[in-house]
């Protein structure tokens, strides 16, 4: 158990914020200003906020120290997103024993998700299933006259939904997204699209959606008081940026070169593109990593079949199942790029919190359960029809759709004993020190990644990560953004002493600490 998910900035990034959560519930930090970037206000606001795996973390936290507890809370919500697909398919939606099963394995263990599992806010893909069921519920009560029922699930839906954006961005924006592309593609496919009709469905239901959009008013609150400041203040990422991030026809069945039966494909295209481009990292840019969010070719297969057996129909046999698939094909479609277009830019221009996300990509790893879900739809019976008639056959299927989910790549590179346990060694600040920042955290700290990503990272993530744990605040810290007045890069060149008491000036800072472990001393008083 000595490597948990994550490398060695994200990872210890993530669980200093998660250690900033048990911390607040312990009354020793604002909810929104976690303990680094010292003295700027709402910092929370410059990365993902992790709300919700903080309470986990903390749960965990009881028992285990904090590299192991992160491990925990990622066991944690796979296991939310299993057995709540499973609940989905087979409770929700009544669908067979044996296709619940499935889609909750593949869900589980998809490729995308274990390439990626470096990043822990996509962990959060395991509420979707459970966000579906609440909504699926206030549906099916609201049309039955239930309107108590519908209620509480609108309200627990939002509440989640509330809660989810200042946990995990990039999964909540996404299921929002999708949730408004379908209700767009239902109104088309149900005739409720024109304006008399839409009108008398909103008129109809018009209590009950009133209240769901208050409470989500009211509990999106926190949300928007952390981030739109922060949005505000960076611009959020700029469009170019973003542009290398969207999906390639390509990217559709990149699983990756370490992928089980698939990984050729990474491969081969790396390799093709090696023999003619100028730069030899283009390859790794072009198919290497976001981009490596594809789906197994099998399942690709019986999802672009499965989608076009649903829409070919002019009158949908099922207008909810028609709608669905319509929002799978039409917003996956969206994020397609083609040189330097692609339809998203729309999306990026026109959308609320579009601007908020650089790597569209991992809207596929979104998409799996909703893919799973249209591919479970049209070929459950059949699959079932194998399993009695064909039983060998319909399990060799199963097994391939399952194998080709495997990869032997690992995205567990965040190692306790050569990332945790020397900061166990340091001593805590001064009983004086009101807030420090740190020169060096570690004696022969290989290099990481390059020399521009090594004088950002190691010495500011531990340094996050020490305030948390002492209780006192750092200078510096790093994160999606910084604040405009950041100056605690390379610390090893001879002016980064100088910058620090400039910022500490600045800020009108007393009683500071300035940390480096080479000394014999590690702690001084900055004067």
């Amino acid at each position: 158990f000595d490597l948990g998910f994550g490398d060695r900035a994200d990872g210890i990034i993530e669980i200093s914020l998660l250690e900033h959560w048990r911390n607040v519930l312990s009354g020793h930090s604002l909810w929104n200003t976690p303990a680094y970037f010292h003295p700027h206000p709402g910092t929370l606001g410059y990365n993902d906020g992790y709300f919700l795996y903080g309470l986990i973390y903390s749960f965990w936290r009881l028992w285990f120290d904090p590299f192991m507890s992160d491990t925990l809370n990622a066991a944690t919500f796979k296991t939310i997103g299993f057995f709540a697909s499973w609940w989905l398919v087979r409770r929700t939606l009544g669908w067979q024993a044996p296709v619940a099963l499935l889609v909750a394995a593949i869900f589980t263990i998809c490729n995308a998700m274990a390439v990626h599992a470096v990043h822990a806010q996509l962990q959060s893909v395991g509420l979707v299933p459970v966000a579906m069921i609440l909504a699926i519920g206030a549906v099916r009560a609201e049309a039955a006259g239930d309107r108590l029922r519908a209620r509480l699930a609108g309200i627990a839906l939002v509440l989640l939904m509330a809660a989810w954006l200042i946990t995990a961005y990039y999964m909540a924006w996404f299921t929002l997204w999708f949730g408004c592309v379908f209700v767009l593609c239902w109104l088309v496919a149900s005739g409720n699209w024109r304006p008399a009709s839409a009108f008398a469905l909103l008129k109809a239901h018009a209590a009950t959606l009133a209240v769901c959009f208050t409470v989500f008013a009211i509990a999106v609150i926190p949300f928007l008081t952390v981030y739109l400041p922060k949005a505000g203040e960076s611009g959020g990422h700029g469009y170019w940026k973003m542009l290398g991030y969207l999906v390639t026809p390509i990217d559709l069945v990149n699983t990756g070169p370490d992928n089980l039966l698939w990984g050729w494909i990474n491969r081969g295209m790396g390799a093709l593109l090696g023999l003619f481009a100028p730069d030899p990292d283009l390859p790794r840019r072009v198919f290497g990593g976001e981009h490596e969010s594809g789906f197994p070719v099998l399942l690709f297969v019986l999802a672009v079949t499965a989608l076009w057996r649903v829409l070919r129909r002019r009158v949908p046999a099922d207008p909810v199942l028609f709608a669905f698939a319509m929002a799978v094909a039409a917003s996956w479609l969206l994020t397609l790029q083609l040189w330097v277009a692609s339809p998203w830019g729309a999306v990026f221009h026109l959308v609320p919190g579009a601007k908020g996300l650089r790597v569209v990509l991992r809207y596929q790893i979104f998409l799996v359960l909703p893919v799973l879900l249209v591919v479970a739809a049209v070929y459950r019976h059949r699959l079932m029809a194998l399993l009695t008639e064909r039983r060998a056959f319909g399990m060799a299927l199963v097994a391939l759709l399952l194998v080709e989910q495997l990869n032997i790549g690992s995205a567990a590179q965040l190692s306790r004993s050569a990332y945790w346990t020397p900061l166990t060694t340091i001593p805590a600040p001064p009983a004086d020190c009101r807030s420090f920042y740190a020169v060096q955290t570690r004696v022969g700290e290989p290099l990481y990644r390059s020399e521009a990503m090594h004088a950002k990272h190691p010495h500011n993530d531990d340094s996050m990560l020490l305030a948390q744990i002492w209780r006192v605040p750092t200078l510096g810290g790093y994160s999606t953004f910084q604040p405009r007045d950041w100056v605690f890069a390379d610390p090893l060149k001879p002016d980064y002493d100088a910058r620090a008491r400039t910022y500490i000036a600045a800020h009108g800072l007393t009683d500071v600490c300035r940390l480096d472990v080479r000394d014999a001393r590690p702690w001084q008083r900055v004067r």
